[in-house]
């Protein structure tokens, strides 16, 4: 009786994990087509025909201090911050 009692606790706590897991995923869907649904702002491409006009030196020492990284790093590290900031007992 003892192990007939385990598998169906087992079997729920299986199921109540695959449940998580399945909703978790929904929801991470639906925030990636959220996102993907955000259209590109103005100014990026303002910013590329920007970068298209430096000189070959600029790009060079650009490139060598790998500055597009760099900005990434940056721009990620504000975003991740300002997501921070928005969530309650945290920021």
């Amino acid at each position: 009786m003892a192990e007939m009692i385990n598998k169906v606790l087992e079997w729920l706590k299986d199921f109540f994990a695959w449940l998580f897991q399945t909703i978790w995923a929904q929801i991470l869907e639906g925030l990636a087509a959220v996102i993907a649904a955000i259209p590109v702002p103005d100014f990026v491409y303002q910013a590329q025909s920007a970068f298209g006009s430096l000189s070959g030196n600029v790009l060079f020492f650009a490139q060598k201090f790998a500055f597009g990284e760099g900005v990434a790093m940056v721009l990620a590290a504000y975003g991740i911050r300002f997501l921070i900031r928005r969530i309650p007992l945290i920021g």
